[in-house]
């Protein structure tokens, strides 16, 4: 008996050092670590994120769009908390000891496990929004879409330089990035067209009744609701009750807002009806572009639910090309150096590459942000969206 587990001891231990020594001769192989909310009410976050990864390397894969690398992609659970965010960093960082991560989905998560990516020198891909991400100075840090406040500027060009509206309802998440992006409407509203808006109010997902508010913006006569909110069932909430306290949406009233009336969790808060008309900023819109059609064809066939691609969706996507750009335009390296996160880092934060987003050039700018054009669309009552504005 002892023979044996002596014996097992042994051949554990050959196996062991056997996979450490080809752990180890893998000096092509880049570790990504994706971190987003496995558990709790936001797993489909993390079905949204595994598909549109799938996606990526499928076209990858079959253009033979990546060079001298394997990308092998391990998944961390933020809880989608802000608690969580920090320990998944240090799983990914310590544990999976990733060159690369893709993550989070909240910018507050991202300001708390920044830090840790700064102090490794790790870089650490946002699938956020909010601009504080980027003011904090992150050197290991890039952001996979277009900020809040580039967004609220373009819907503003929308409004007011190509439809001619004046007067504004503002209603905003109490969260960092909701106040910035309201302040952001308000300054432009100020500074370039010499307007304000009528009423501004600050909300939380909690909120169910907005009759004082709704009065308000009544009581202004404005011509346009801009909701920048998280929880879009509570803009379905606070269209409702425009309507019944005030006028018809979008015939007496405008229904606008962030980048999250774009999403696809929209289609199950609001009705075939109710839908129709509302518009929004967004970097991602569905477009006859060849390699826009692949990706929404590649997700909705991954996709167990068989739903239409979104904007987070495209995020992630263009995530992974990021990467493959940056690591062809490394070139060859041994992932095993110390110093190759660092390489990669500066080659992520120059990377200039076509996105289902649109045109990325980190380059151009020095905060980690490479999309600075974003576009408006606008929702049809069969649940389908089009592009009816570019920024400039």
């Amino acid at each position: 008996m002892k023979k044996i587990i002596l014996l097992l001891f042994i051949f554990a231990f050959v196996m062991f050092g056997s996979c450490n020594k080809k752990e180890e001769a893998s000096n092509d192989v880049v570790k990504v670590a994706v971190i987003t909310s496995m558990s709790g009410s936001s797993t489909r976050m993390a079905e949204i994120y595994d598909i549109s990864v799938k996606a990526a390397m499928r076209a990858i894969e079959a253009d033979k769009t990546l060079n001298h690398y394997t990308l092998d992609f391990q998944w961390v659970d933020d809880k989608g908390t802000v608690d969580g965010a920090p320990p998944a960093a240090n799983l990914a960082l310590d544990q999976i000891r990733c060159h690369v991560a893709i993550g989070h989905f909240l910018t507050i998560q991202c300001l708390a496990s920044g830090p840790f990516f700064e102090e490794r020198k790790v870089p650490l891909l946002g699938i956020v929004s909010g601009p504080a991400a980027v003011s904090q100075g992150f050197e290991y840090f890039c952001m996979e879409t277009a900020t809040d406040l580039f967004q609220a500027d373009t819907l503003l060009e929308y409004l007011v330089e190509e439809r001619g509206f004046q007067r504004f309802g503002l209603i905003h998440i109490n969260t960092e990035g909701g106040m910035s992006a309201a302040d952001r409407v308000e300054e432009t509203l100020q500074k370039k067209y010499n307007l304000k808006v009528v009423t501004r109010d600050a909300m939380t997902n909690d909120d169910n009744d907005f009759t004082a508010q709704v009065l308000k913006m009544r009581a202004g006569n404005a011509q346009a609701v801009i909701f920048w909110g998280m929880d879009v069932a509570v803009g379905a909430v606070l269209h409702r009750q425009i309507e019944q306290m005030w006028g018809r949406i979008p015939e007496d009233i405008l229904f606008t807002g962030g980048t999250n009336l774009a999403q696809v969790q929209v289609t199950q808060a609001f009705s075939e009806e109710d839908i129709a008309g509302i518009v929004f900023p967004s970097a991602f819109i569905p477009s006859n572009e060849p390699h826009v059609v692949r990706f929404m064809k590649d997700v909705k066939e991954l996709d167990p639910l068989h739903m239409d691609a979104g904007d987070v969706g495209a995020r992630v996507y263009d995530s992974v090309y990021h990467i493959v750009h940056a690591l062809n335009s490394l070139g060859p390296y041994n992932t095993n150096a110390p110093d190759f996160p660092d390489k990669l880092n500066t080659a992520l934060r120059k990377a200039k590459f076509t996105g289902v987003q649109g045109q990325f050039d980190f380059g151009a700018w020095d905060n980690g942000i490479g999309l600075s054009k974003t576009n408006v669309g606008i929702w049809h009552s069969n649940y389908t969206q089009e592009k009816i504005y570019s920024g400039k």
